[in-house]
């Protein structure tokens, strides 16, 4: 376990996310999943609103009323977005998140990285503000830039408001450089911010699934051909320690200390296991692998710019 920024609140290595997760199972498969999640020694679950997904959140709620924990064995992490702001306020769309999961509070609130021109002390309060009415214990951002996320703690702190505690970054054995590069550093050192590691195996490409059929993350920074390009390189690396590119993949993110927990996606109980080994592996060899892990980034990562929600809806689906 592992302790989000300075909330006090721990949270397990890994975190079990819910994009193109839960919509791909029977309801008895995920129940089985989350399951055999939290008792592998998983506590912290990741879920949000999907536009192309929009019953996620009704499917886990659910899904808590069956599994074999209670809500309060585990931490959730939600999130909220700006595709209806500031028409419907952030405290508006997590109360009707609050809804659909069928839970009065979450432990986490993930903010949307700011769109050009937003006001980002405003929006801090506004995110501070779900904290202090009790939706949530602690919140943070989603991919912001370093130098925002650092206003917004800053504004916060000055204002005796409650600061983020969390960033949500891509961040893998290619996609190293926004979180080890220097402007990160200053900020997670200076504020006592954790990192919420995300895309760790680039949709399966580092795994070896070179052309995931199903949709994976943005490829910010176009990089995703030369990312195709190194895993040869990434599995000879994992080769030298006698591990699969997977389990290389997940102790290298795991290694970093500033990193709180990494966000995974898996459809199948095995997932889970292999990913277990790779934080195994980070706690017994994490030097070993960061070592190999020098010089497979591709420094033109970039940090994913705001959304434009132009994605599809599921067809007929009336918001």
């Amino acid at each position: 376990m592992r302790t989000i920024g300075t909330t006090g609140i721990e949270v397990s290595e890994l975190s079990l996310g819910s994009w193109n997760t839960y919509s791909r199972l029977s309801f008895e498969a995920n129940v089985a999943l989350v399951d055999h999640a939290f008792r592998s020694g998983i506590r912290f679950f990741d879920v949000a609103y999907y536009r192309d997904k929009p019953h996620t959140e009704v499917l886990f709620g659910r899904m808590l009323q069956e599994a074999s924990f209670a809500r309060e064995d585990i931490v959730l992490a939600e999130k909220v977005w700006f595709f209806d702001y500031p028409e419907r306020s952030l405290a508006a769309q997590l109360d009707a998140s609050l809804r659909r999961l069928a839970v009065e509070q979450v432990d986490v609130i993930i903010v949307e990285h700011p769109r050009e021109g937003m006001d980002v002390e405003a929006l801090a309060e506004e995110a501070a503000g779900l904290v202090t009415s009790g939706r949530a214990r602690a919140w943070g951002g989603l991919n912001w830039r370093p130098e925002l996320i650092h206003r917004a703690w800053a504004h916060c702190r000055e204002r005796g408001l409650p600061k983020p505690e969390l960033v949500q970054l891509k961040y893998s054995l290619v996609r190293q450089n926004v979180v080890d590069g220097p402007d990160y550093a200053r900020v997670l050192a200076e504020t006592g911010i954790s990192v919420h590691a995300s895309d760790s195996l680039e949709g399966g490409i580092l795994t070896g699934t070179l052309a995931p059929v199903r949709k994976i993350g943005l490829d910010i920074g176009g990089i995703r051909e030369e990312i195709r390009a190194r895993v040869p390189a990434i599995q000879a690396a994992a080769a030298e320690l006698g591990v699969t590119a997977a389990e290389f993949a997940i102790a290298f993110a795991v290694s970093k200390p500033e990193v709180c927990s990494l966000l995974f996606g898996a459809t199948r109980p095995d997932q889970i296991d292999a990913n277990l080994r790779g934080v195994e592996l980070a706690a017994t060899r994490g030097d070993e692998v960061r070592r190999l892990a020098a010089g497979l980034g591709i420094d033109a990562h970039e940090i994913d710019p705001p959304y434009a929600h132009a994605a599809p809806l599921t067809d007929e689906f009336v918001a």
